[in-house]
């Protein structure tokens, strides 16, 4: 086969390369050596002073690409589960925000064991998003400073105070369904639980880009609350509803709200904080 590509450059080829008159930089007068001029270095240093600086992320590359897996497991399995089970979910969920009783057609439905998983993976995705918040915000508040080992202790003992403090309010609510409506007990509970599934769903990306992304995690963080914000709405809006339907005083609905709704959640960030402290202290 005829090689048409030459090993080497001629030298006609390497003086016409080194001495074109096309050149970006000038060179010096053997045109070895480059020798920029004036405008050069101003050019230069115009675009130095115009770059943006990134920001490293806040926790260790091992941390960073567990979390990532942990998104993309969530990922797919959300996909398979809305995929088989989308219709339900919709209907869930347009309830939900309507605040009506459950439609004919959804509630005669008999309710299979792949939906049952599907509303626990729900909930697991929602406590699992949360864990990986409070570890990232809580970085540089004592969790950088630990061991390897009490980093992965922590986070799991995290995760496994979210799912009991979830589980607590749960049977807070039922008690609450069982003294004042024993009727819509059931419904009450499922829309505790829709709630909950919900802001995992919506929590989702703006968790994602909260860790990944440090130059929009203060949006992402704002966008965080305000999903929060409103998912408690949505919850004090459906017990309002219980207590004017049973025609309970206003002013024990505020005590309510003090007790129920507002208190739990300042418990839960001191636990959060002496968790940190005392897994801080252990050593290995």
């Amino acid at each position: 086969m005829i090689d048409t590509i030459p090993d080497r450059l001629t030298i006609s080829d390497s003086l016409l390369f080194r001495f074109s008159p096309f050149q970006v930089v000038p060179n010096d007068s053997a045109g070895l050596f480059f020798k920029p001029d004036a405008s050069t270095l101003h050019a230069l240093s115009s675009v130095v002073d115009a770059a943006y600086v990134g920001i490293p992320r806040a926790f260790p590359q091992l941390e960073s690409s567990i979390f990532f897996l942990l998104f993309v497991f969530c990922f797919l399995l959300f996909s398979l589960f809305y995929r088989s089970e989308r219709k339900i979910l919709f209907a869930n969920f347009k309830n939900l925000v309507s605040f009506r009783k459950r439609t004919a057609s959804v509630y005669k439905e008999q309710v299979t064991i792949r939906e049952i998983w599907g509303e626990l993976f729900l909930l697991f995705q929602t406590v699992l998003v949360f864990s990986m918040i409070f570890f990232v915000y809580f970085w540089n508040r004592g969790i950088a400073e630990m061991f390897q080992p009490n980093r992965w202790l922590l986070f799991l003992e995290v995760f496994l105070l979210l799912s009991v403090f979830i589980f607590f309010r749960y049977l807070v609510y039922y008690f609450l369904g069982t003294v004042f409506s024993p009727a819509n007990i059931k419904g009450w509970l499922e829309k505790y639980l829709q709630i909950v599934e919900l802001m995992g769903i919506l929590c989702f990306f703006p968790a994602f880009f909260y860790i990944f992304l440090p130059e929009i995690a203060p949006i992402a963080f704002v966008l965080l609350f305000v999903v929060f914000f409103i998912s408690r709405m949505g919850v004090m809006v459906a017990a309002l509803n219980i207590f004017v339907k049973n025609k309970i005083g206003f002013l024990y609905f505020i005590v309510y709200l003090c007790s129920i709704e507002i208190l739990p959640y300042f418990l839960l960030l001191t636990g959060l904080v002496s968790l940190i402290t005392v897994v801080g202290n252990i050593g290995l």
